[in-house]
C-alpha cells in the first residue's frame, strides 16, 4: 500500500493507513495500525513512505530530538514530503511519485488519487479514491488540514509506543493475506510451491514471513517507487538543511 498526497493549495496533507508485506505471490496486510505515515515536530510535518524500517529510523532520529546530522540515519528506502504547517511550504521532497500543480502524491495508489484530486480537488476523497483501486492503499484516511487546524492522527504519546516491529508482528499474526501474483516478484520462490491449497499455502506464507519477521529480517513497508532508489549528494544535502530550518541549527 500506499497513498500518500498534500495540496498545498488548500494545505491537507493525507494518506490512507495500510501497512503490509509482500512476500513471494502473497501479500498480506493490516489497516487502522495506529502506526501514522505524518510525523509532526516543531510545526513542520513529514509525509513518509517507503520501507517501514527506515522511516522507523528516521522518526526515532527526530524524535530525540537532535542538536546536529551525526547520528542521521540512511535515506535510501523512503520517500518523504515536509511542510512547514503554518506557511503551507513545501521545505523538501524526494520520490514523489507526482508533483504537479503544487500537489504532491506518492506510493502505489499516487496516481489515482491525483486523478481523483484533479477533478474534486480534495484530498481526502482522492485517497479513498485511490483505496478502491490500488492492492495496498486501505484504512481509515489520516489527515492534517493545516489552514483548519484540524487532525485525526493518534496522539503523538500513543503513536509513539508503537514501532515498526510490532506493526510487522501483527500484520504476520493477523493480516489480511492475498494471492497477488502467479509467480514470485520480490522473493524467490518459496519451498511450498506444492501446497495443495490456498489455506495450506497461506498457512506456510505465514510460518515464513513470522520468522522473518522475528529476527528483523522483514517488515512492514508502505510501497512507492521511490524507496528502491538511492537519494544523491544534492537530495542529502537539502534534507540537511530542511531538518536544519526545523531543529533551529545554525
Amino acid at each position: 500500500m500506499t497513498t500518500n498526497i498534500f495540496d498545498g493549495h488548500a494545505r491537507v496533507m493525507a494518506t490512507d493507513s495500510r501497512w503490509s508485506i509482500e512476500y513471494g505471490c502473497w501479500l498480506i496486510y493490516l489497516d487502522d495500525t495506529g502506526y501514522e505515515k505524518i510525523e509532526r515536530r516543531n510545526g513542520f510535518a513529514l509525509m513518509f513512505a517507503g520501507a517501514g524500517g527506515v522511516i522507523q529510523a528516521h522518526k526515532n532520529w527526530i524524535r530525540s530530538a537532535p542538536s546536529n546530522f551525526s547520528n542521521m540515519p540512511g535515506t535510501k528506502g523512503m520517500s518523504v514530503c515536509m511542510v512547514e504547517e503554518k506557511s503551507g511550504e513545501v521545505v523538501f521532497q524526494k520520490h514523489q511519485d507526482i508533483e504537479a500543480d503544487n500537489v504532491f502524491c506518492a506510493g502505489t495508489g499516487a496516481r489515482p488519487a491525483y486523478n481523483c484530486w484533479s477533478t474534486n480537488k480534495c484530498s481526502k476523497k482522492a485517497v479513498e479514491s485511490a483505496k478502491a483501486k490500488d492492492n495496498y492503499s486501505g484504512g481509515d484516511v489520516k489527515y492534517i488540514d493545516f489552514a483548519a487546524s484540524k487532525t485525526n492522527l493518534v496522539d503523538y504519546n500513543a503513536s509513539a509506543l508503537l514501532d515498526i516491529a510490532t506493526v510487522s508482528a501483527n500484520i504476520w499474526k493477523r493480516g489480511i493475506a492475498m494471492k497477488i501474483h502467479s509467480t514470485p516478484t520480490v522473493s524467490p520462490e518459496l519451498p511450498f510451491v506444492k501446497a495443495q491449497s490456498l489455506e495450506e499455502e497461506e498457512k506456510e506464507v505465514r510460518s515464513q514471513i513470522g520468522q522473518l519477521v522475528a529476527n528483523g529480517t522483514l517488515t512492514a513497508t508502505a510501497p512507492c517507487d521511490g524507496m528502491h532508489s538511492d537519494w544523491s549528494n544534492e537530495d542529502n544535502a537539502k534534507y540537511k538543511q530542511a531538518m536544519a530550518r526545523m531543529f533551529g541549527w545554525k
